[in-house]
């Protein structure tokens, strides 16, 4: 009991000299604003440890297409701008990264034309190198998932109407081939990501409508697979992307054009269930784009009616999220000036539990495989502060908590 009392009066301390609170922080941190000009439908992928976001265009009052691209670094929080897209004036274009080199295609240029070629780029020499032509129909609007370092692109609107149509791009052979349609109603302006060697495509805009639907892409079956639809919310130009093995989809609008959404899901690839979470915590929007570097989402750009260039990065570790699951840990003693031990309930045969611990910013400090039901952090280099960590099971978040190491 005296121990627990003291436990309580330290923390007690640390909140009164410090201010910390387990609520101060938030899972959305505003950063550097957009190195370009206000403007929506632009494009984003990210090649390493850097992100790019380029190209757009402004369609209120006046009629603006760009070319620019802008290159990011979350270690400076700053942008540079890089050499102007290939292909030209280009807005909703699709994008996807593999390996050193970022391609990106189609959409509709300054003279209102669909297009159909793709470029890749070179951040080496800062160029811009035109490769293979999509070999479907000159499109906008189109989604895109990398799945084993082949390019997965289909969907959007052409001169024939909207598209269910599917290809993949060899980065190897520079060449393109077909896959089986999507099933899902064809659309333009859908979320895709992949997984674990599975794609998957959900919202985007109908015929007339728009739609919170969700799809799943097995290429070893060559076989689409209807999920569970995202959240509780029909939405087009949305954005989403994955981290830390979970996929996350949020904002848009309706097809109406009289909401703009700032609402987050989380999607659980095991159990095919989306839980909301803590809403963007800039301006509703549309056509937010998005990239991730080292399990950070970085999200920015996109239109209210008003061109916006605000630019933020999503930890989830820093938020409040409630996970469903049977795994549960106990961390004592918090704070701590020496050891912290993270102790589960049970660890099954079956489970592959693993450990990530990060920083307030959201900084990856390590990852450690737990064979037994303890783990043990000694301080050891740790300065004093507030850390973060997570639970894993097979690379999905079962449980996350902060923890704060004293003098």
């Amino acid at each position: 009991m005296r121990l627990i009392q003291q436990l309580v009066l330290r923390t007690f301390l640390i909140i009164l000299i410090t201010g910390f609170s387990f609520d101060s922080y938030c899972a959305w941190v505003q950063k550097a604003p957009f190195g370009g000009e206000a403007k929506h439908r632009c494009t984003a992928f990210s090649i390493g440890n850097k992100g790019y976001i380029g190209g757009g265009h402004i369609n209120s009052i006046t009629s603006i297409t760009f070319k620019d691209y802008w290159q990011y670094d979350p270690a400076t929080n700053s942008w540079s701008q890089i050499a102007d897209f290939g292909g030209g004036y280009r807005y909703h274009s699709t994008a996807f990264g593999i390996g050193n080199y970022g391609y990106v295609g189609l959409g509709e240029d300054d003279n209102s034309e669909y297009k159909n070629d793709f470029w890749k780029y070179i951040p080496l020499i800062n160029t811009w190198v035109q490769v293979a032509n999509f070999p479907g129909e000159a499109r906008r609007g189109s989604c895109a998932f990398v799945i084993n370092n082949l390019g997965y692109v289909g969907t959007g609107q052409s001169e024939s109407g909207y598209a269910n149509d599917f290809y993949f791009y060899d980065p190897t052979t520079n060449t393109w081939d077909t896959i089986a349609n999507f099933i899902g109603i064809a659309r333009s302006s859908a979320v895709a990501f992949s997984h674990n060697d599975k794609g998957y495509i959900g919202t985007g805009h109908i015929l007339g409508d728009d739609t919170n639907d969700f799809y799943e892409y097995d290429p070893l079956t060559d076989i689409w697979t209807q999920k569970a639809d995202v959240g509780t919310t029909p939405r087009q130009d949305a954005t989403g992307f994955v981290i830390n093995g979970a996929g996350y989809i949020g904002t848009g609008n309706n097809v109406e054009g009289t909401d703009d959404y700032d609402d987050f899901w989380r999607y659980d690839f095991i159990n095919d269930a989306w839980i909301q979470i803590e809403d963007f915590d800039g301006l509703a929007r549309r056509y937010l784009v998005s990239f991730v570097i080292n399990d950070v989402a970085y999200c920015g750009t996109g239109t209210d009616g008003t061109n916006l260039r605000d630019f933020w990065a999503y930890y989830p570790l820093l938020g409040a999220d409630e996970f469903d699951s049977e795994i549960s840990v106990h961390v004592y003693p918090n704070p701590s000036s020496e050891i912290v031990y993270f102790e589960l309930k049970s660890l099954n045969s079956n489970e592959e539990i693993s450990i990530s611990i990060f920083n307030n910013q959201g900084q990856f400090i390590l990852n450690k495989k737990m064979t037994t039901s303890i783990f043990e952090l000694n301080k050891n280099s740790l300065l004093s502060g507030s850390y973060y960590y997570q639970i894993l099971n097979h690379g999905t978040i079962q449980s996350n908590g902060k923890f704060i190491i004293s003098q």
